[in-house]
């Protein structure tokens, strides 16, 4: 009589089951992989696997070599988070560059905005001095 191998779609009473956060995929691994970071299946988003709160981060590395295992996957994480990190300041360097250069043309635009504004005022005046004499012209005329 043979053994039967266990099925590895089948979902055991050790697993651990939850939703992905992005796609809503419902997903199950073994309770070891509680706190691991994996890419769904589905969507390919990185997700933590949540610890169930029963079990304490102790009660996974119950060998040497889920301890090694665990421990080359926190390198990785910890190198995607650098990489993450030399990213986003780049990012933050390109954004803070361009708000820079915005707010320059900003003061740019300002300096602008009131030397018109001088000459629309400028403009308000001649065209009340050219009304005012042509009031007065007209007036000039009817008495004559």
């Amino acid at each position: 009589m043979s053994k039967e191998t266990a099925d590895p779609n089948e979902i055991r009473d050790s697993d651990i089951v939850f939703n992905c956060p992005f796609c809503g995929k419902s997903l199950a691994i073994d309770c070891r992989g509680a706190g691991l970071t994996i890419s769904c299946p589905d969507c390919g988003n990185k997700l933590e696997v949540p610890i169930p709160e029963n079990m304490e981060v102790t009660d996974i590395d119950s060998s040497d070599e889920d301890k090694a295992v665990r421990l080359i996957h926190m390198r990785e994480v910890i190198s995607e988070s650098q990489k993450r990190i030399l990213d986003l300041e780049a990012e933050v360097k390109d954004i803070t560059l361009r708000r820079d250069s915005l707010e320059t043309i900003r003061t740019e635009n300002a300096i602008r905005f009131e030397v018109i504004q001088h000459e629309i005022e400028a403009i308000q005046r001649a065209f009340l001095r050219i009304s005012e004499v042509l009031d007065s012209v007209g007036n000039s005329g009817r008495t004559a």
